[in-house]
């Protein structure tokens, strides 16, 4: 028994070691542009979903503050958010939270792409096709669409993982949310 947990912790620190060299994070990238952390943040729920208690009281409906976890049609709109866009929240709209900060779904590529920042990995790239099934209301194409997993060096929670589309909308390149998994 000794000798097969002897084993186990033995290949459990060779593990480690073998992935020490590999950096943490992997970008996103897209015909050679690395997309920057800029253009994911707020787009993603964290423990607190303030962001995206705003984003439901915007286009969905207004609830209790208490209510929100345990809600189901919460919940749906935190794990389905692409099935709103292009629907209930129009691509590109703006609104002020309730406390000052200007909000939107709709990161444009050419505004937020700024900075080397990456807190995130991408875990993997998904055919584009699954855009249609993710975002049934936007019928403009969709470039690329990964599976992210985002860190945080703070003290704050997050959600999981999300899937983001990046879609070509009149000629700009845009990201939009379109899953968030826990």
């Amino acid at each position: 028994m000794k000798k097969l947990l002897g084993i186990m912790v033995l290949g459990m620190l060779f593990c480690n070691v073998g992935f020490a060299g590999e950096s943490r994070y992997k970008p996103w990238v897209y015909k050679d542009i690395k997309i920057s952390e800029q253009c994911l943040q707020h787009l993603y729920p964290v423990a607190s979903v303030d962001w995206y208690q705003q984003y439901y009281e915007q286009y969905v409906e207004k609830i209790s503050a208490d209510d929100y976890w345990g809600t189901p049609k919460f919940e749906l709109f935190i794990n389905r958010i692409g099935d709103y866009l292009g629907n209930e929240i129009p691509l590109g709209h703006k609104f002020e939270s309730s406390w000052g900060e200007t909000m939107s779904l709709t990161r444009y590529l050419k505004d937020c792409n700024k900075g080397n920042e990456f807190e995130y990995i991408v875990k993997a790239e998904l055919d584009n096709f699954y855009c249609n099934d993710f975002a049934p209301h936007i019928k403009h194409k969709c470039s690329s669409i990964v599976l992210i997993r985002h860190f945080s060096e703070t003290r704050v929670k997050l959600f999981g993982m999300t899937v983001y589309g990046l879609y070509n909308i009149n000629g700009e390149m845009i990201i939009l949310p379109l899953r968030n998994l826990h």
